[in-house]
């Protein structure tokens, strides 16, 4: 027991790391963003990123996901598995060419073909290589490529929008040099060997990491449905204006799902090793039971926190987006959780659990949104994303059964219900929320003082141990 618990912690604190680091330099790059950038421009450039979040798993044929999956087993080949990698992204280099003359013919999009190509195509070899790295355990060398991928991108913002003034066109060119400065760390800092020979290209291999990879193309369009889609309509039915403060408005929410990416990085390499233990079914729900009243708490505390961040964070023009933030909260607590239970799903490389899941979401996403972004606006969007993360949590639950039952018992329903009032609470005077939240808290605090006690223990000792 002391030794699962150490590995998950172990590798939960090397996550953290790595995610807290890049969702630090996200907090300083939203206010650079909105202070140096107009709403419309803004909105330009999120939602060409948003694209770019469909497009290099459709270019590459999702071979990042092969990579980082293929290289956790005990009998892989690192020099395979890694050339089929290449081979993936050298047909993105070729096929993304078509984006510039499509972007070309787009008003307002056309200065950014050329730039937006090479984003394209740095965005998706920074992460295969990242994600081989992963895969391999070599978690020191992948938290550093994070770290040198955020800093890099937070430095060259300053430099391309604040000293040089290139608007957009900085905005992408910063993200291209952190990129590429992230591909060669990996290449020689994680000790990546490329190799061209007849060997390294197997056929067999690569029809088995396509095979699995592929069947998560559309899974990858679904949750970029589900993430992205809403702003898209927003954009067509509102103006990128909206869109603009739709995508400040996830920003926060995104801390919390911060918390959740840590810890489910982790929880899949002690999913891998714990698989065969007697009691794996206990310990998977008793790891979930605590994710839940962390996860809880984090949401009430920073819907508590809400409207002096915005005071505070953003420019002016941006402030209005903290009222699309507790629905996202409330949904991206759902997202969390369905992650967490889709672990089964890449222990026994089931790719189309992904997909069916994803499909549900994705398909109640858009229809919600084209029912409710006419009427409500950018609420409308906001309510679609938490129904959408209900749907596919709901899924999941019940479709990973097979493999370990969750056990969702009233104390997880209630700790939600007190999350959903405190999301409503916000809308009230601004003193109200924050002394609700806050009683919440002490109240959370208390009633699950044992639980909590005990996973700072472990952590403690995790600690003097180091020492």
């Amino acid at each position: 027991m002391n030794n699962r618990r150490k590995y998950l912690l172990k590798n939960t604190v090397l996550f953290a790391i790595s995610n807290f680091s890049n969702k630090l330099g996200m907090f300083f790059l939203i206010p650079l963003y909105t202070w140096s950038l107009s709403t419309s421009e803004y909105g330009i450039a999120d939602l060409l990123v948003t694209v770019c979040s469909f497009l290099y798993p459709l270019l590459t044929l999702n071979i990042i996901e092969a990579v980082f999956r293929f290289s956790m087993d005990k009998d892989k080949n690192e020099d395979k598995i890694i050339a089929n990698g290449i081979l993936c992204n050298a047909l993105c280099i070729v096929l993304g060419l078509l984006l510039i003359p499509i972007l070309k013919h787009i008003d307002g999009y056309s200065d950014y073909a050329y730039v937006y190509y090479i984003y394209v195509v740095s965005v998706a070899m920074a992460q295969t290589s990242l994600a081989f790295l992963k895969g391999q355990e070599r978690l020191k060398h992948f938290s550093i490529g994070n770290i040198i991928n955020i800093c890099l991108l937070v430095i060259m913002s300053i430099v391309f929008l604040i000293v040089c003034k290139l608007s957009v066109f900085g905005f992408f060119l910063a993200y291209i040099v952190a990129n590429v400065t992230t591909i060669i760390y990996c290449v020689f800092a994680g000790k990546i060997r490329i190799k061209f020979s007849k060997e390294c290209f197997d056929k067999k291999l690569l029809k088995t990491m396509l095979k699995y990879s592929i069947v998560l193309i559309p899974t990858s369009f679904m949750w970029w449905i589900i993430n992205s889609s809403d702003r898209i309509m927003i954009a067509s039915f509102i103006g990128e204006g909206a869109n603009g403060l739709y995508a400040v408005s996830y920003k926060l929410p995104s801390l919390l799902t911060m918390l959740a990416t840590i810890f489910n990085q982790s929880w899949v390499f002690s999913a891998m090793n714990e698989r065969e233990s007697k009691d794996y079914e206990k310990y998977t729900n008793d790891v979930f039971s605590k994710l839940m009243i962390v996860l809880s708490l984090s949401a009430i505390i920073l819907l508590g926190a809400l409207k002096p961040i915005f005071g505070i964070y953003v420019a002016p023009d941006f402030f209005d987006a903290w009222k699309y933030v507790p629905f996202l909260i409330f949904g991206f607590l759902f997202m969390t959780l369905a992650t967490f239970i889709s672990t089964s799903y890449n222990v026994h490389k089931d790719s189309k659990g992904f997909l069916f899941s994803g499909l549900a979401g994705a398909i109640i996403n858009i229809v919600l949104n084209f029912a409710f972004i006419p009427m409500l606006g950018i609420y409308g969007a906001a309510l679609a994303t938490v129904c959408s993360y209900i749907a596919v949590f709901a899924y999941r639950i019940i479709d990973t059964r097979k493999y370990v039952k969750i056990h969702f018992s009233i104390q997880h329903v209630l700790l939600l219900g007190i999350v959903l009032v405190s999301c409503f609470v916000t809308y009230l005077e601004s003193y109200i929320g924050a002394i609700w939240c806050l009683a919440v808290v002490v109240m959370i605090l208390i009633y699950y003082r044992k639980t909590i006690k005990n996973i700072f223990g472990i952590v403690k000792r995790k600690i003097l141990h180091k020492k």
